[in-house]
């Protein structure tokens, strides 16, 4: 079941309750040990700074951990961003980690990566990320595949040394996101302008084909295409106005002049 997230007069009362109390750091923590209800990132970034010690902003995200409503990589940030120890945003990370709802795409991933400086936590925050990483949809399911019939019954390629519906494993598994051969779009023809950079391909392309290449059949001068110059319609293009309208578009003009109709 989705948990809701506590009301905002209901977190009022609780940040006025713990703010309110100078006497002792441990009565603070307990005031949140003894509340009810779920957090969102913001109320539970907001509880972790009403607290000074490094140790005890550990504390309140372990009582944090089972109440925190689903969250996204970007909301987490502030929760990772309220503690200043780098290791201790590891911990917050270990906490949170189980409540994330994107850590699996990239975007969620590198929001996670960009709260940590130094680049051996973001590695340990990968590591972290992976304890709860699912690749269930890289993987190709043994199984036969099923597929409909007449009358509404299934048939099956999961028989003995009977391959697959779809290829072998090995086959199904290059279509994988990620896996199989990188396709790469074809390059340019080099030789007119080569590219600045010696392991890049040309953009040069060729020079595109002329009308007499393109339009060219069988019977019309210049077939094949075999000619340097531009020839006159109809083996090269049609002169502009070719089929223009006459100064007599319609009618019969010879017949007018006679006086017949």
């Amino acid at each position: 079941m989705a948990k809701d997230s506590m009301t905002e007069e209901r977190f009022s009362d609780l940040m006025n309750r713990i703010t309110q109390e100078t006497s002792s750091a441990e009565k603070k923590i307990e005031i949140l040990y003894g509340s009810r209800g779920f957090f969102n990132a913001q109320q539970g970034s907001r509880l972790m700074h009403a607290y000074a010690s490094p140790a005890d902003k550990i504390t309140i995200t372990r009582i944090l951990e089972p109440r925190l409503c689903r969250l996204t990589c970007r909301e987490a940030r502030d929760l990772i961003g309220a503690v200043s120890v780098h290791n201790d945003k590891l911990v917050v990370l270990d906490c949170i980690k189980r409540v994330l709802s994107d850590s699996q795409t990239k975007l969620g991933e590198e929001y996670i990566l960009s709260a940590f400086p130094f680049e051996h936590d973001k590695a340990r925050a990968q590591s972290i990320l992976r304890t709860v990483g699912s690749s269930v949809a890289e993987r190709v399911a043994a199984g036969g595949h099923q597929g409909y019939a007449a009358l509404g019954g299934l048939y099956t390629q999961a028989r003995p040394l009977v391959q697959h519906l779809y290829g072998s494993l090995q086959e199904q598994a290059q279509h994988i996101p990620g896996k199989g051969k990188i396709e790469i779009p074809p390059a340019a023809q080099p030789g007119v302008i080569p590219s600045m950079y010696t392991g890049h391909p040309s953009y040069a392309y060729p020079a595109d084909k002329s009308y007499i290449e393109d339009r060219g059949y069988p019977g019309n001068p210049g077939f094949p295409t075999s000619v340097d110059g531009v020839l006159s319609y109809p083996s090269g293009g049609p002169p502009l106005g070719y089929h223009s309208g006459a100064p007599y578009p319609t009618g019969f003009p010879k017949l007018e002049a006679t006086g017949r109709i």
